[in-house]
């Protein structure tokens, strides 16, 4: 089956900063009865052809007392996912509690499958949630329309190429894309319909300037990650989204999900984005439908594939990059001793003049265990901030102090400099919940000396800013 879907671009946030589990500020008694004090609360969301993930397992506070990940974290449960006759039993996140992870020789999930998730306590019911996966997809092609209707049809000027075609594709001159001068045709390939489709978008760039120009808007208001409403195709296969949401200039990378029935209905039921969306949500219902027996919270799946372009403004010469605003040359390099002391430092050279150079205090270090690719993990905190060189380039980087990374050293050599190899470098990243885990830092690198000024101690840098 053959579904296109019209995107004019990304409707702004309305119910959740990304596809994925539920918002972990939200109150307890802003969405239950006082009654639902101290149920389990699971957190979990399969995605088709990708490793079985982490469960997270907590408890609700009863509302008006103080909440905290630690104090709700719910640990000594016996977690396990069902797959037919297959069971996976596992086993507790020794880094964080209340996280379950799975066994590390699970398979990949399966499309149109079922699976439970089974929670059991010293005192609590058996608790249960079952997911239906939605069919394998993958985006077919992405044509390009004028905006302007000729006999009811909008004509198609172009197709952009996607991941699998070209090695780089925001440098394809296909995917230079004009701020509002086309409409995108999502054209989808699966074996059957999602319960309903959402769609992400991320801006890759850091620094680079707004596209549009209003006194409604502060930039600062603006994010550069936007995630659609819930979408259903109509009787004739399309979705029509306005173009909000694609705010700056810059390589956009788009994800559309298709979700199962139980993350369709929980964010349609959701009291917070019901009172300002429409269409399949904006039913204000009472309570959300969480689809999980003597528990709440999220068991769902779906299926994910993503495409990318370039927007520039309005216009503009065509460009590509950051030639369009502004080179820049920036990286991060830092050194961990074994005793967990150290410092990471940022350098950043720009064409306009905007520089900088500072360095944080590495503290709080421990090792953690590592990703199944990598030798070994640390987790630290950035301390006490030094600036060496500030003529505009440095920010915010005062609100760095005090957050908490983890690092790690993956085993495959990406270079040999004076017969020293140098390893890949792996981020723990947990921004969007079912991206959470470890990934490669593009264009990062790790190694050990074992010799000169810096023997025994881990360097380690990646670029960006």
């Amino acid at each position: 089956m053959r579904i296109p879907l019209i995107l004019l671009a990304l409707l702004p946030l309305l119910s959740c900063d990304a596809p994925g589990p539920l918002k972990a500020e939200r109150k307890p008694g802003d969405l239950f009865a006082p009654s639902e004090g101290n149920m389990v609360v699971v957190e979990a969301i399969l995605v088709v052809d990708a490793p079985l993930p982490p469960v997270q397992v907590r408890r609700t506070v009863a509302p008006g007392d103080p909440y905290s990940a630690a104090g709700a974290a719910l640990a000594d449960a016996h977690v396990s996912i069902h797959h037919g006759d297959t069971v996976f039993d596992y086993h507790p996140d020794p880094d964080a509690g209340g996280r379950y992870l799975p066994p590390a020789d699970a398979p990949a999930v399966e499309p149109g499958s079922t699976y439970e998730l089974r929670v059991v306590t010293e005192t609590d019911p058996v608790v249960r949630a079952t997911t239906q996966t939605p069919p394998r997809m993958r985006i077919g092609e992405v044509v390009l329309l004028d905006d302007i209707l000729e006999d009811d049809e909008y004509r198609e000027v172009g197709s952009l190429r996607l991941f699998p075609d070209v090695n780089d594709v925001y440098q394809a001159p296909e995917n230079q894309i004009e701020y509002t001068r086309v409409i995108m045709e999502a054209r989808l390939e699966h074996d059957g319909q999602a319960a309903a489709y959402q769609f992400g978008a991320t801006n890759l760039e850091l620094n680079s300037p707004l596209l549009i120009d209003s006194d409604f808007f502060e930039e600062e208001d603006l994010e550069r990650r936007e995630t659609s409403p819930l979408l259903k195709s109509n009787d004739d296969g399309t979705i029509y989204v306005p173009w909000d949401g694609i705010y700056y200039t810059g390589r956009y990378k788009v994800k559309l999900y298709a979700v199962d029935q139980n993350w369709f209905d929980l964010v349609r039921t959701d009291n917070v984005s019901s009172q300002r969306e429409s269409g399949e949500a904006g039913q204000g219902f009472q309570r959300p439908l969480f689809h999980v027996e003597n528990g709440i919270g999220l068991f769902a799946s779906a299926c994910v594939d993503s495409f990318g372009f370039f927007v520039r403004q309005k216009g503009s010469q065509e460009c590509s990059g950051c030639e369009c605003w502004g080179c820049a040359s920036s990286s991060w390099s830092g050194i961990l001793g074994l005793s967990g002391r150290g410092s990471i430092g940022f350098e950043k050279e720009v064409t306009s003049g905007d520089n900088c150079k500072l360095s944080y205090e590495i503290t709080g270090a421990t090792t953690v265990v590592p990703c199944a690719d990598c030798s070994f993990a640390w987790e630290f905190t950035l301390g006490n901030l030094m600036v060496e060189t500030d003529t505009g380039g440095c920010g915010d980087a005062e609100f760095l102090s005090g957050y908490t990374f983890r690092f790690a050293q993956g085993t495959e050599v990406i270079s040999e400099e004076d017969d020293k190899p140098h390893y890949s470098l792996y981020m723990w990243e947990e921004n969007e919940g079912i991206e959470e885990g470890w990934e490669v830092v593009e264009g990062g690198w790790s190694f050990v000396p074992e010799e000169g000024e810096f023997a025994g101690r881990w360097l380690f840098g990646f670029p960006g800013d």
